[in-house]
């Protein structure tokens, strides 16, 4: 979720139209919160409109660009200021599913009519798991294609031809990466087969998911998935966010019955994953009319656009009647927007959003620190 996105209209520029300045475009009366730039305390269009004086930029432009860096700087003192009050609760990173450590061991034969890797991922709102890579172990050289099956279609939701070089891990990169959702509303966990069906002498490389090796590696178990245990995690990343395994079976349409197994059927996942903390502050759908947080952060936006506006007449390299004698009385005006700012921001919705009862209202990306500085909650989902 980008920032513009999430706060896509939060405040509007103006409604009213005045003869006096250039027309209005209908976008700027446009606010899903009901709260308008030009009506703060203090500011108007005709205010506002002094800069075209100076043949500067068109007053709605300049109005446009005060509104986004509100927006932007909004969301980065939120998130400094959660910071040091929150930790993450999975930590961001790239990993390899599957493990390559006894590839060159012996064969495995690949008697059924489909076969390749599972994963399941975790609940997490703002999370996205991405795959970048597939690798292929085989014990000959040729291509395969691996399709790509959610939980719920019929048709595959990807498919790529994968290469493979006789006796050796080989990969290949993706057109583009595949995004895979973390944020399922339902009670299943998003879930994901990445299967191919192996001509009849193809056999592949003995590539792992656990390389029982005492690390307390990948294990697959639906009552209680690794990604829930920090102490299950056995130090790779990925197993903060899924858990995977190898899988067979006769037609893909049953393949929510299929067994698992350490094998990985020769298939590799090189996997991307992270959090997006705006999700932290924004909902999907923000309701600035009912929902207390995030009125008051509609309105420290309103209070920073207005002092940026205020900035960006000041700082005009030409000589403007208003400014020269009006100035003293903008910089107060912008002075009292940005204490207004400063006080919902960091005195009330970082020490709010960062309570236990609303620190995961929205996102799932971070959790509280007790007074010791460490997290007080264990991965969920």
């Amino acid at each position: 979720m980008s920032t513009n996105a999430c706060f896509e209209n939060i405040i509007g520029l103006s409604r009213t139209d005045c003869e006096c300045v250039e027309d209005r475009p209908v976008s700027a009366g446009t606010s899903a919160s009901g709260l308008y730039l030009d009506e703060l305390e203090g500011l108007s269009i005709r205010l506002a409109d002094t800069k075209r004086d100076c043949g500067e930029s068109s007053l709605w432009t300049m109005m446009e660009r005060a509104r986004e860096n509100a927006i932007a700087d909004t969301t980065s003192d939120l998130l400094a200021c959660l910071s040091r009050e929150a930790a993450v609760r999975r930590r961001s990173g790239s990993a390899i599913v599957g493990d390559t450590q006894k590839s060159t061991a012996s064969a495995i034969s690949l008697r059924a009519g489909v076969h390749g890797m599972t994963i399941q991922l975790a609940k997490v709102k703002g999370g996205t798991f991405r795959v970048t890579r597939i690798g292929a172990a085989f014990k000959t050289s040729g291509t395969i294609t691996v399709h790509v099956y959610d939980r719920y279609g019929e048709d595959p939701i990807a498919s790529y031809t994968v290469n493979h070089d006789a006796n050796r891990p080989t990969w290949t990169t993706l057109p583009l990466p595949l995004d895979l959702s973390m944020d399922h509303r339902g009670t299943d966990n998003p879930r994901y087969w990445f299967v191919f069906e192996p001509g009849a002498d193809l056999r592949a490389m003995n590539t792992l998911m656990n390389c029982n090796c005492g690390t307390g590696g990948p294990t697959w178990n639906i009552d209680r998935p690794q990604y829930q245990s920090i102490q299950q995690n056995g130090g790779q990343l990925w197993m903060q966010w899924a858990m995977a395994a190898g899988t067979q079976g006769t037609t893909i349409a049953d393949r929510e019955s299929w067994g698992t197994s350490n094998t990985t059927n020769g298939l590799l996942l090189d996997v991307e994953f992270d959090c997006d903390q705006v999700t932290t502050i924004c909902p999907d759908v923000p309701n600035y009319q009912t929902d207390g947080i995030q009125r008051v952060i509609a309105h420290a936006v309103r209070f920073k656009a207005g002092a940026n506006l205020i900035t960006s007449i000041l700082s005009s390299t030409a000589i403007n009647r208003y400014t020269m004698t009006a100035g003293e009385q903008l910089d107060a005006m912008r002075k009292q927007y940005l204490k207004e700012y400063e006080a919902r921001v960091f005195e009330y919705l970082c020490p709010t959003i960062a309570e236990e009862a609303n620190i995961n209202r929205y996102g799932d990306c971070l959790v509280c620190k007790d007074r010791w500085g460490m997290s007080r909650s264990t991965i969920q989902g």
